[in-house]
Parts: structure tokens; C-alpha cells; sequence
């Protein structure tokens, strides 16, 4: 059977597509060939047309997984102030659909604690899409610091790992709600509004208080 131009590419895409969600779902070690190939409509004995082997599939799903965690807040951050970038990547990664979408998600929080036993390629890949996701928060000098944004991305990875391991609904969302404010707390951009706000009231009441008093003394006077 002849096939169109670029049916085998496409092939291969899908492939690490559906293994790019299965390891996000069940583990890097759940990759097993005959039902990968069974679940994406093809049959076994294809498999070693599109890879060199079972690890060249993984590495390839595992780097899917971790570009499209990537390529997400881009797309969120792209065209936003430094102060709107936070908020964009927040509403969009703490949220209960996010919680529930393990397949298509990020791949920190699915695959994290997998990495260090992962081999080495798999360890690169993982660090370079972190210091990327990094980045896209630290990128702009009048935005938030890299220190900051380490934190930031560690508080979001972690809040939204336990969200998904709880047991309880309105206990995910409460992780998810306090990861949040605590995190928009920490935007710098935020903080400085509400310090100049804090001043300027201050300012407000020591003129207050000095008008009070040269009344007060004009009075005596007279």
C-alpha cells in the first residue's frame, strides 16, 4: 500500500502524542509497545519503523511532554507586562481543570519525582524545560527576580501536585486557592501597590494631623 507524503511523520507524531499522555497519566515505566500501538490504531510489528527502540519512544514522549509544558506559558505570557505576566501563568495553571487534566498538563508535577532515575538525556531535557518555564517570569528586568521566580515556579508545581493527590475536592481547591494567593502576594508589581498605597495613607494622616495641630495653636493664640 502506497501512502501520501508525510504519512510516516504524522504516524510517528501521533505515537509520541499518546505516549506523551500516557506517561504524564501513569509514569515513564508504563510505556509498553504492543498496547501504546494498540491504543493508537496501529498494530506492534510498525513500531520500529518510527523508533529505534522503547527508550528512543520515551525520550521523545518526555520531551513532547515538557515542550508543550513550555510552549504553554509562552502563549500565556505572550504580548504581557511584567506585572500581567504572573497573573496569566496563575489563572491559567492553578485551576481545578488543570488538576484534573493529568494527560495534557504539565509535565512537573506529573513526572518530577520520576526524573532523577530517569537517565541522563531525560534529566537534561527536564532541566531546560524548567529553566525555560523560569525564565518566561524573570525575563523582563522590571518584573520579578530570578530568585523569585524559582520559588514561584516551585510553589506552583508543588500546590498543584498535592491538589491532585489529595482525596477530597474542596481540599484540592483549597491547596490550589491558598498556593494562589500566596503566590500573586509575592508579585512584586502587587506588593508595590500595596506599599505605595500603605505610604501614601500614611501621609495622608501625618498631614491630617498637622493641619489639626496648627489649628489647634491658632486657636490658643487668638
Amino acid at each position: 500500500m502506497r501512502y501520501e507524503k508525510g504519512h510516516r511523520a504524522g504516524t510517528s507524531a501521533r505515537i509520541v502524542e499518546c505516549a506523551s499522555a500516557r506517561i504524564r497519566e501513569r509514569g515513564i515505566e508504563s510505556i509498553k509497545v504492543a498496547g501504546l500501538m494498540k491504543s493508537a490504531g496501529l498494530t506492534h510489528g510498525g513500531f520500529y519503523l518510527h523508533f529505534k527502540s522503547r527508550r528512543d519512544l520515551i525520550e521523545k514522549a518526555f520531551a513532547q511532554a515538557m515542550g508543550g509544558s513550555v510552549e504553554r506559558w509562552r502563549k500565556v505570557a505572550d504580548g504581557s507586562s511584567p506585572d500581567e505576566r504572573l497573573r496569566r501563568i496563575v489563572d491559567c495553571y492553578l485551576t481545578q481543570q488543570h488538576r484534573e487534566d493529568v494527560g495534557h498538563g504539565c509535565a512537573l508535577p506529573s513526572l518530577g519525582a520520576e526524573v532523577p532515575r530517569a537517565g541522563a538525556a531525560i534529566r537534561k531535557t527536564f532541566s531546560s524545560g524548567l529553566r525555560e518555564m523560569i525564565a518566561l517570569l524573570a525575563e523582563d528586568p522590571r518584573g520579578i527576580s530570578k530568585r523569585n521566580a524559582i520559588s514561584i515556579v516551585s510553589e506552583m508545581v508543588g500546590a498543584l501536585l498535592l491538589a491532585r493527590a489529595v482525596d477530597h475536592p474542596e481540599f484540592a481547591s483549597d491547596i490550589l486557592s491558598a498556593a494562589r494567593a500566596s503566590v500573586l502576594g509575592a508579585d512584586p508589581q502587587t506588593t508595590g501597590t500595596s506599599e505605595r498605597q500603605r505610604k501614601s495613607a500614611q501621609r495622608t494622616v501625618r498631614q491630617g494631623s498637622k493641619q489639626a495641630r496648627s489649628r489647634k495653636n491658632s486657636k490658643q493664640s487668638a
